[in-house]
């Protein structure tokens, strides 16, 4: 609560949790338990001549289970200058009665895929139907109280009249009444809102204090921080190698030529200890760059967990032991001697400088990585697409400028991509998109390479796998182009998944694809996979494009189907685009699913601004072709 430094600056906010989780001496953690608790810290320095060391300092922290914590700052900073002024409990209390007073009764609960539709949604009313019930209700409830106090304050009245007479109760009513009448008459607007967010308010020592709260966070998103500000920072750096001949497997993936963003994600992958050393920064500043790192390597917030659990986004020397009794932390620090002692971290971010060291004191994976063990049992297939790969490699090497091809670096395009968007102001929703697209296609690499190297896999279907090698089966359909692109990208990453299994943020993946496929609406068929053919492959035959089609008209059925399946359709990439390209193809049987399939759509809540907000001609067609069926 107090960071270094603190007394050379006026104010400075800190972050840390509480209750996390240490792992246990087989590195593993314990899935039970508290729930993280995440806590937001204020810290001010009053200068003042006339006391001790001529300064006041003093901090205020909230603690919440609320990810968004952000939106307790303006509460925070008004009851620490009161505390200044009037340091007692009561003040504390009075903070604490606030706070837990804010009225989030309207606030509609979504559910996953719910969420991600509203995230990546282009009309800011959708679910505005949930928002309006509650709101609505909540409308009711309040008049059935105004009625019950107006009928309450009608009989008092009536007794009033017993001994004052009619004249002055008469009067009495029509006060009641009409104030009444125009408190409805007040009543706000709730039309037109940014249903992205729930707006609400604190109330704290009499003054109202607007909050925006966001409803569309991932689970790994904490705070207000900003990836783009994490991406610009050490995006234009030259890599950084620890100085060795040797480069490290899981974190120089392309030797070293390898980008410093994808050196940080394969070390956050790979679970190693990070440091952000921001050296005279202000303790906020640091603490936002390892909030932005969790979602980094989480995938925007949304693919993977674990991070935050092993997250300190500031500590300092006095929290030392427990801070390496985390294997994997993530920490910001403001301390330059943590920079001094490379047997602390296995990667080093200078936010002054913008650059990455990997710790010369860290040591080489044995036996290959995390699943270094089972090396032995890789099949002939993988052999032959690693040392086709190896090949490719040793042949990409430009002789003029001796860096790799853009063809062989699989990074360089995601890199390419972000630094474009960022150039072209693009949001940070938008950006955590492209994040999430890269860790979830790197998460779909994982389940096939443990299934080519054991024959088994604990974060996919095995039939669903193997059907894959073949087309047109359970709706599980790679064509060749696809396999191809699929071995070479094993072969590539085969040192980052390696080094991911067995993480925390692994056998968490584990846990989730057991819940999900429990959970899940739709049962025997991949539908984001489905979709990605749909979206990216060009060679699909008409038998292939017709099997996905009739897999989803049969599995698409109720409103929860339909939701799961606009979760796999964000509006941000084209909505149903991939879909409506159904209404043309020369098959009838297609143009028939795909118009079952839209009327289904259309039925639902959400579904229905979807097909709103298509293309017109994609409209017409859908409402031509369904007519057409009709009659």
């Amino acid at each position: 609560m107090l960071p270094d430094g603190a007394h050379a600056r006026e104010s400075d906010w800190t972050m840390f949790f509480l209750n996390q989780k240490a792992p246990d001496e087989s590195g593993k953690v314990a899935a039970d338990g508290l729930p993280l608790l995440y806590v937001l810290n204020l810290v001010r320095t009053k200068h003042d001549k006339e006391v001790r060391r001529g300064a006041i300092v003093k901090a205020m922290a909230v603690c919440t289970r609320h990810r968004f914590i952000h939106i307790y700052q303006a509460i925070l900073m008004l009851a620490l200058e009161n505390y200044y002024r009037a340091p007692t409990e009561d003040t504390l209390a009075e903070l604490y009665k606030s706070a837990n007073q804010m009225d989030l009764a309207c606030m509609p609960q979504l559910s996953r895929h719910e969420t991600t539709i509203l995230r990546f949604s282009d009309d800011q009313n959708m679910f505005e139907e949930r928002f309006m019930q509650l709101e609505n209700e909540r409308k009711l409830l309040d008049s059935l109280v105004r009625d019950s106090e107006r009928l309450d304050l009608a009989q008092d009245s009536t007794l009033a009249e017993i001994t004052a007479g009619d004249d002055t109760g008469a009067i009495t009513r029509r006060g009641t009444v009409s104030d009444v009448s125009a408190s409805r008459m007040r009543a706000p607007s709730t039309r037109n809102k940014d249903r992205r967010f729930f707006d609400t308010e604190i109330v704290y020592s009499g003054v109202k204090l607007p909050i925006r709260v966001p409803m569309t966070v991932y689970p790994e998103e904490i705070g207000d921080f900003s990836l783009i500000q994490l991406l610009t920072t050490f995006g234009g750096s030259l890599p950084a190698t620890s100085g060795s001949k040797n480069t490290h497997p899981h974190l120089e993936s392309s030797g070293q030529y390898t980008h410093p963003i994808i050196l940080l994600m394969n070390g956050l992958l790979t679970q190693k200890r990070i440091i952000f050393l921001g050296h005279g920064k202000p303790a906020g500043e640091v603490a936002n760059y390892v909030l932005a790192a969790v979602a980094l390597g989480s995938g925007g917030g949304g693919v993977l967990r674990g991070f935050a659990n092993r997250a300190f986004p500031y500590t300092n020397l006095t929290n030392l032991d427990t801070l390496l009794s985390f294997s994997g932390y993530i920490a910001g620090v403001t301390n330059p001697a943590f920079e001094e002692h490379p047997e602390w971290w296995d990667l080093l971010c200078n936010i002054n400088m913008g650059k990455i060291t990997v710790s010369p004191a860290l040591l080489m994976p044995t036996g290959g990585g995390s699943g270094g063990g089972h090396a032995k049992s890789q099949t002939e297939s993988l052999r032959r697409s690693l040392d086709s790969v190896s090949l490719s490699r040793n042949r990409s090497f430009s002789s003029r400028e001796g860096k790799p091809d853009k063809w062989n670096n699989l990074d360089t395009d995601f890199i390419q991509d972000l630094m474009l968007a960022i150039e072209r102001h693009y949001g940070e929703v938008a950006i955590r998109a492209k994040v999430e697209n890269y860790v979830r296609h790197f998460m779909s690499l994982v389940p096939l390479y443990e299934y080519e190297r054991d024959g088994l896999t604990r974060l996919g279907d095995p039939a669903h796998i193997a059907a894959a090698e073949k087309t047109g089966v359970d709706g599980y359909c790679i064509s060749p182009g696809d396999k191809e692109s699929r071995e070479r990208e094993i072969g590539f990453y085969q040192n980052r998944i390696e080094g991911f299994i067995g993480t925390q943020a692994y056998d968490n993946a584990v846990a989730d694809y057991q819940s999900m496929h429990a959970s899940s609406f739709i049962r025997g068929i991949d539908i984001a996979h489905m979709v990605y053919c749909l979206r990216n492959s060009t060679n699909l035959d008409v038998n292939e494009v017709e099997a996905i089609y009739k897999h989803l008209d049969e599995q698409v059925v109720t409103d929860e189907q339909v939701t799961e399946l606009l979760a796999s359709l964000p509006q941000s990439q084209g909505g149903l685009q991939p879909l409506a390209y159904g209404f043309y193809h020369p098959s009838l049987a297609i143009r028939l699913y795909t118009v079952r399939l839209f009327e289904k759509i259309e039925g639902n809540q959400a579904g229905a601004r979807y097909v709103r907000s298509t293309n017109f001609f994609h409209q017409c067609a859908f409402s031509n072709l369904r007519h057409a069926f009709a009659c």
